[in-house]
């Protein structure tokens, strides 16, 4: 045990040394980068603050649209059931207490579909929207009979 001891005490001093260095190497770093801006720099901030000031426009229209779908035992709701054309990304929610999923489906043809979640999860999925009329059902057993499908217009 004394060799132990003497070890920690030889590398105490050595780990307070070494922290001692590179926190003095840190500020010295940022001593120069602050007293000597280079031009790159300035101008990246500049553009940055600039940016932060002018409004958001066409770069967020090109982003899904978010809505969500709630699969209950055996219902599926959406937040609205006439949409814009557009990409939408589907938040889809297991309310229910049976394994669901969500397919988007325009005359008769499967356009999208999403993970199996269980009861309480939840999953995503991305799809385009063209104008036309839309069904979204689950496709897990015999669950669309039962009542989960959900007409979905789309303008």
């Amino acid at each position: 045990m004394p060799a132990r001891m003497d070890r920690r005490n030889r590398t105490l001093p050595r780990l307070a040394g070494g922290v001692a260095a590179l926190t003095l190497g840190l500020g010295a770093l940022s001593a120069c980068s602050s007293d000597e801006p280079d031009a790159a720099a300035a101008s990246t901030s500049s553009a940055a603050s600039s940016a932060s000031e002018a409004p958001v426009t066409s770069s967020a229209a090109g982003e899904a649209e978010s809505i969500t779908a709630t699969e209950a035992d055996f219902s599926i709701s959406l937040d609205e059931d006439t949409l814009p054309a557009g990409s939408y990304t589907i938040d889809v929610v297991n309310d229910g207490s049976s394994t669901h999923d969500l397919v988007v489906e325009r005359d008769g043809d499967d356009i999208a579909k999403s993970d199996r979640i269980g009861p309480g999860d939840t999953t995503s999925l991305t799809v385009d929207l063209e104008p036309g009329e839309y069904v979204f059902y689950c496709s897990i057993g015999n669950h669309r009979t039962m009542g989960m499908e959900l007409t979905v217009q789309v303008t």
